[in-house]
């Protein structure tokens, strides 16, 4: 359990690239748990500060509930190795006492048990929050959406929450509601594809909310403009350096740096969005294979790219491919990753 729960310091602490990492499976679809430790280490070693392990990049919905927590814990322990501590230090500081240099943002969703109940195991492995994915069911209604995340948030209010919002019908007025009645609410990742939408909302919500760009590198030049002060990311995965950049340019308001990311990153983020996001995670793991980091196997209902996609996501990376941690010539067919 989180024993030092500080919104302000929680807040603080969130208001930077937070990364989705990938789950990678072995040759027989199993998740490679060893491999999830390794590559959240990377990110941890390469400046990447925050991780919500089972977010959309990470298949959340294709994995079991078992999977879930064992990614969680996979994510937790590279955690703790890289913040040398003891394995049972309580979330929010280290065994000496001294604040953690990372955050994990545990992603829970689907039915209310489901979710109360992954929040709670969230809370009690370590994690400092935890994001509530957008409900799937085809009814919503904004005043149901305030209801689903208010049980949530109150089953866990020692830790943070930030529920992901992708509906425009849940409006500033409706956040209001929320913060009155789970004050652990945060912030909100924030995945409406419309700046302007975007800036209506956060006016008329509560004063201290964190607002995180769910819509990734993209977005965030003009979510940040609007007051986004974080942002989610996929391509991290690839080359943390690069969103790095993206956040330290926004940060000091150097939009000619960050205008020249975003046309740097823009085929490959494109790749991503095209046909409905329908190879989101397969153009990240693509990438990833391409490099030697992990197969680019994804579960159903995603597919791996085909040989013409795959080779676009190659020639996508070339403009930064040098900026990558693991930096080599990228393959140019795709039977092969770089050893």
């Amino acid at each position: 359990m989180n024993a030092s729960f500080n919104t302000t310091r929680l807040v603080e602490r969130l208001g930077t690239v937070i990364g989705i990492p990938v789950v990678p499976y072995d040759a027989e679809g199993t998740v490679d748990l060893d491999l999830t430790v390794s590559l959240a280490t990377r990110l941890f070693r390469n400046g990447v500060t925050v991780l919500t392990p089972n977010g959309n990049t990470g298949e959340f919905y294709a994995l079991s509930p078992d999977e879930r927590r064992q990614v969680l814990r996979c994510v937790l322990m590279a955690r703790d190795a890289h913040d040398d501590v003891a394995p049972n230090t309580t979330a929010g500081g280290t065994a000496n006492g001294a604040p953690r240099a990372t955050t994990i943002v545990a992603g829970v969703g689907l039915d209310l048990e489901t979710a109360i109940s992954d929040a709670r195991f969230a809370r009690d492995s370590g994690a400092d929050a935890i994001m509530i994915h957008q409900p799937v069911l085809p009814y919503l209604t904004p005043d149901g959406w305030v209801e689903y995340h208010v049980r949530i948030a109150r089953s866990v209010p020692d830790i943070g929450v930030l529920p992901y919002l992708t509906k425009r019908a849940v409006t500033g007025a409706h956040i209001t509601r929320l913060v009155e009645r789970a004050p652990n609410v945060v912030g909100l990742k924030y995945s409406v594809p419309d700046p302007a939408v975007f800036a209506t909302t956060r006016a008329e919500a509560p004063d201290g909310l964190l607002w995180i760009a769910g819509l990734a590198e993209s977005y965030a030049p003009a979510y940040w403009q609007a007051g986004a002060r974080a942002f989610t990311s996929g391509l991290v995965n690839v080359a943390p350096a690069v969103s790095l950049a993206m956040l330290t340019a926004l940060g000091g308001d150097d939009y000619a740096t960050a205008t020249r990311i975003w046309r740097q990153i823009r085929h490959f983020e494109e790749l991503r969005a095209r046909d409905a996001s329908a190879n989101n995670v397969s153009v990240v793991k693509e990438a990833m294979h391409r490099i030697g980091l992990c197969r680019r196997d994804v579960r159903p209902p995603s597919h791996s790219l085909s040989e013409a996609l795959a080779r676009e996501v190659a020639e996508s990376m070339a403009g930064w491919h040098s900026l990558i941690p693991e930096a080599a010539p990228i393959p140019e067919t795709a039977e092969e990753p770089v050893a």
